[in-house]
């Protein structure tokens, strides 16, 4: 069958762009990081069009085999392993940047665009408009951390990745090909208001009802902005203190911190065995704070920064020169990565030596994220691992995320089945808070958010699936 499968994939792009050599399906069958179990890509293909999305899928419905969306593997959790072998659409040759709208600040990329290609275009084409970016590698894709609810640079002014979304273009798991928003019905991207919002069938559901090929993405003033430090000597004071500027002022663009050991991380600083588990122990604050804040004029910009600084209250402001000088010279390195997405974040992967790592992040209330840490924290310790904290304020202060890395070396099967069982009792753990929904959820994860959703609810996730995957072959083995 797959000779054949092969062949016919070959007629649609052409033999170049299809393979299902070991050697190169292997690079498909798990995540860049994750410790979750591998799966099996039995042959990958690369579309260059929405027309040969579209013959794929059909011919994957013809042959009942699964096809899985893919971008760039670095999306942790698995939610783009191949749980049940088949096709994997591989969509790094649909990249282009199709248009860019000046005046209603929005741009059209394809399925396949990564942040370097937006970021990139924009910044030599479209310097007066930026993206909202998140703290990923360059080479990350933008419409699956749209998708998938991903937060950016601009998620205390404008939300989440799904709120970036002004209309998408689809191949159903059958074959057919739908716009949602105003694109729907006119040649513009301009917003997904007033029509019936069909975007919402595609957001969330992890590639389970269809393969985005465009979307319409939202684009923001490139205005000038300064990072201010807000430091804290715990979580709970520092989340206090955010809470108190999110309510009291105006202008900021972003608002999210880390713990000592994700900055750590950041700056490159290798952990040892003996290094404190417990900043109290180790001399340090544990809550540092970035503020991103834009302003057309130096007079607005020192106005906004003293009442942020009034607002704090307790939390102390710091410039980043003095941040970088509370860690030892070996951690400094030329620059700071908080302040320039989006970046390589590697170090958080090697904070630990051995380049694993996997989280559980979850949305949830400001209320609740101080004991999130707290929780989280006395499990890692439990496994005699270092918790990385980081944590970012929703759309003005409405809700919050945060996330704990835990580091493992990939090289020892010993040191992951540790790290995967750590994380899947924070992962229990946190979920007694009443607040907490698991996002980029891997499969086990995704079964423990719909353990507490309503009967009436998943029945209707499962009509809309079947709906419109009545073949079972779009993304199967994800929980949904």
């Amino acid at each position: 069958m797959w000779l054949e499968v092969r062949r016919e994939l070959e007629r649609v792009v052409g033999s170049e762009y299809v393979s299902s050599d070991p050697e190169v399906t292997f690079l498909y069958h798990w995540d860049f990081v994750t410790a979750e179990e591998p799966g099996v890509c039995d042959i990958v293909v690369m579309p260059g069009s929405t027309r040969e999305v579209q013959e794929v899928v059909r011919l994957a419905n013809k042959w009942r085999i699964p096809v899985v969306p893919w971008v760039s593997g670095v999306n942790i959790g698995g939610l783009a392993t191949p749980r049940r072998g088949g096709i994997v659409v591989d969509l790094r040759r649909m990249n282009r940047i199709l248009e860019v709208n000046e005046d209603d600040m929005y741009a059209v990329v394809e399925g396949g665009t990564t942040w370097g290609d937006l970021k990139g275009h924009l910044e030599r084409h479209h310097p007066d408009l930026r993206p909202g970016v998140p703290w990923a590698p360059a080479g990350a894709g933008v419409v699956p951390c749209y998708l998938c609810y991903g937060f950016t640079d601009l998620s205390f002014m404008a939300g989440t990745g799904a709120d970036f979304l002004n209309g998408l273009e689809v191949v159903l798991p059958t074959g057919e090909v739908v716009r949602t928003g105003s694109c729907m019905c006119t040649s513009y991207w301009h917003s997904r208001a007033p029509l019936p919002d069909l975007t919402g069938l595609f957001v969330g559901w992890d590639g389970a009802t269809g393969i985005v090929t465009k979307a319409g993405v939202k684009l923001w003033p490139n205005l000038p902005t300064e990072y201010l430090i807000l430091l804290a000597d715990t979580v709970r004071d520092g989340v206090e203190a955010f809470k108190r500027v999110a309510r009291k002022c105006t202008g900021i663009l972003d608002m999210c911190f880390v713990n000592y050991t994700w900055l750590m991380s950041l700056l490159g600083y290798h952990e040892k065995e003996e290094d404190p588990l417990d900043p109290e122990e180790a001399g340090v604050q544990d809550f540092y704070g970035l503020i991103a804040v834009a302003a057309s004029s130096e007079r607005e910009m020192e106005a906004k920064k003293e009442a942020i600084e009034e607002a704090a209250g307790t939390g102390v402001l710091a410039d980043l020169e003095a941040v970088m000088e509370l860690f030892p010279e070996e951690a400094r390195p030329q620059g700071y990565a908080l302040v320039n997405p989006p970046i390589h974040f590697y170090n958080c992967w090697n904070y630990s030596y051995g380049g694993g790592g996997e989280w559980v992040g979850c949305y949830l209330s400001s209320r609740h994220v101080a004991s999130y840490y707290r929780i989280a924290v006395s499990v890692a310790k439990k496994y005699g691992r270092h918790a990385q904290m980081y944590g970012r304020v929703m759309s003005g202060g409405h809700h919050w995320i945060a996330r704990v890395n835990i580091s493992f070396n990939k090289d020892d099967p010993s040191d992951i089945e540790a790290a995967r069982r750590c994380l899947m009792e924070i992962d229990e753990k946190v979920r007694q808070l009443p607040s907490v929904v698991r996002y980029k959820a891997p499969s086990w994860a995704k079964e423990r958010n719909f353990s507490r959703a309503s009967p009436d609810s998943l029945e209707l996730i499962k009509r809309v699936r079947r709906l419109l995957d009545p073949n079972g072959v779009m993304n199967p083995g994800h929980g949904l």
